[in-house]
């Protein structure tokens, strides 16, 4: 549906107290397949080239190398009147809104099909369909200063769908909102996904959004992909540090402070506990693992940390555990014949100013 092959954009950027340029890389050899009616979110700190990226898709922004491809057209081909029109094909939605203060919304939905030259007729049978959408039908005649944040986006969304795209680009749609509006807008975002097909890609920093809608992820790093995959496997499966510590903000499982001082070792002892920090998602959420493993190898097991939660409706979680007992090892065998994902920390011997 998507795809960006090996995407550069480059800026010459004047010097701090200088006369001299240098070029700067806003994005480096970005490649990215996006599937048909998938919500692909992507996401990195402030200055990761997030919005540059979203905005090289409908070549507001031109790559200054690279393809970007959408429904098998090369938009990086195009230009002119045949851009135009392909863009139309794409809707984008803003943090900052972007809607005309001196129109209604009404107005402001109408727009786009103002340009595209639909009639009057056709218009006004749009507006209200699209309006009914997304649930803002009483606030057609409303001016968008009258409105709140959420209701704002919701006609933003309503304009962008106007042109009945193929593609929905949300460039952090919901950082300018409270976390209960973000939920309903998140919700709408994906009703819409469902109900047109569209597929939406998602710019964001905050990793709760791209947990509560998306399908497949990926972390943008000083213009680069530092990992892409499905949410789930990137969640569980977190392979470099910009993701881990993005991470931490949405999954705390950590060893405690009060463990900091711990020395780990990976050659186990008599007096050594294990710990080990366990991920399991999908139907094994609900399976008693735990309790299991402590009834067939006679274990004491220690809860360090934990965190519990759902990728879309998805179950997952992660446990740091201490286990203490003769059999540690079956335990540790056990946890892995699960298929579960097992980290082991490794050995300390157990210390009197550590609580169990």
């Amino acid at each position: 549906m998507i795809r960006l092959s090996d995407v550069s954009k480059v800026y010459r950027v004047k010097e701090p107290d200088s006369r001299e340029t240098r070029d700067f890389y806003a994005l480096k050899g970005v490649s990215l397949d996006i599937g048909d009616g998938d919500i692909f979110g992507v996401i990195g700190r402030s200055g990761a080239g997030k919005s540059t990226l979203v905005r090289c898709v409908n070549l507001l922004e031109r790559p200054t190398s690279g393809q970007v491809f959408v429904n098998g057209t090369e938009m990086t081909a195009l230009s002119g009147a045949r851009l135009r029109a392909a863009r139309r094909r794409t809707g984008m939605i803003f943090q900052s809104f972007n809607l005309l203060a001196n129109r209604t919304v009404y107005g402001n939905i109408a727009f786009p099909l103002e340009l595209a030259g639909w009639n009057k007729s056709e218009i006004r049978g749009r507006v209200r369909e699209i309006a009914s959408l997304v649930e803002i039908e009483d606030k057609l005649g409303d001016y968008p200063g009258t409105l709140s944040g959420g209701q704002k986006q919701r006609v933003g969304i309503a304009r962008a769908l106007a042109n009945r795209p193929d593609v929905l680009l949300s460039d952090e749609a919901t950082s300018a909102l409270d976390p209960q509006t973000t939920k309903s807008v998140l919700r709408l975002i994906r009703d819409i996904n469902e109900k047109l097909g569209l597929t939406v890609i998602l710019i964001t920093h905050e990793m709760n959004v791209i947990k509560e809608i998306c399908d497949s992820v990926a972390v943008l790093e000083n213009g680069e992909i530092a990992e892409q995959g499905p949410v789930l496997q990137v969640f569980t499966s977190p392979r470099k540090n910009a993701t881990k510590e993005m991470l931490s903000h949405v999954i705390n499982a950590e060893l405690p402070e009060s463990f900091a001082g711990l020395e780990f070792s990976r050659t186990p002892s008599r007096d050594s506990d294990l710990t080990l920090r366990v991920s399991f998602f999908g139907s094994v959420a609900a399976t008693p693992i735990v309790s299991e493993m402590v009834r067939k190898f006679d274990v004491d097991v220690n809860i360090l940390s934990a965190h519990i939660d759902h990728i879309k409706s998805v179950p997952f979680g992660t446990l740091v555990m201490q286990l203490s007992g003769s059999d540690k090892e079956g335990a540790l065998e056990f946890l892995l014949d699960m298929k579960l994902r097992v980290e082991v920390i490794g050995y300390a011997a157990r210390s009197a100013d550590i609580t169990h």
